[in-house]
Parts: structure tokens; sequence; C-alpha cells
């Protein structure tokens, strides 16, 4: 005995073949509209994407402005490094470098010198 296999209806198959035989017979300017229609909703949808979606221009466009503002942080941020390092070294084993910064940020001064300081008075522009 054969083995019955039943069809199962296709629900948008046959929705979809009903709209077909419906345009087919309707006259031509409503399928000029609906055609037309459905070329502005495509448009409508494409201009949307390249401008707001996830990957819109305008997105795009911060993205790059904050990628830019984050390289040069990063290069900043960089140099402060090497300045530091270059600092710590100087500071480390450069005996002229540390009597300077003792000298000057520090006011000390070597035993048996004497430091002078002179102080101007502020000179002002009347006569």
């Amino acid at each position: 005995m054969r083995r019955r296999f039943y069809k199962k209806k296709q629900t948008l198959g046959s929705l979809a073949q009903n709209i077909g035989r419906r345009l087919a017979r309707s006259d031509s300017r409503l399928r000029r509209s609906i055609v037309r229609l459905s070329a502005f909703a495509f448009v409508g949808f494409v201009i949307y994407s390249f401008l707001a979606g996830p990957y819109g221009f305008f997105r795009l466009n911060r993205l790059e402005s904050s990628r830019d503002e984050l390289l040069e942080e990063n290069r900043r941020l960089l140099v402060d490094i090497v300045d530091a390092d270059i600092t710590r070294r100087r500071l480390k084993y450069d005996a002229h470098y540390q009597e300077y910064i003792a000298r000057t940020r520090y006011l000390l001064a070597r035993p048996g010198e004497t430091i002078i300081r002179i102080k101007t008075a502020p000179v002002s522009d009347r006569p």
C-alpha cells in the first residue's frame, strides 16, 4: 500500500499569487503607481541607511573624528612618557642636572656659599 502525502497549504505563497493575479487583471495606472511607490520606498530606505543607520554617514563621521582625537591624545601621552623617562634618567645619573634642580627649585646652596636675592620694584607706566 502506498503512503499518502498531503500537501501543506502555503499561506504566503497563495497570498502572493493572489496579489499577482489581481494586479494582472487591474489597470496599468494602478500597477504603475504601485511600482512607483515601491521604488520611492526603496530609495527612501537606501537614503535612510546611508545617512542614519548603524553604518550611516553621520555615525561614521563621528567615529572618525573620535578616532582622530584618540590618536592625537595617544601621541601627546607618548611624548609625556618619553619626557618623563628622560627626566628620570637625568635625575638618576646626571650630577649637573641634579645640582641645577637643587639650586633653582629648592634654593639650596653649597656649604660656604652666600645667596644674594635682589628684589626689584615693579615698573609703573605712569610718570
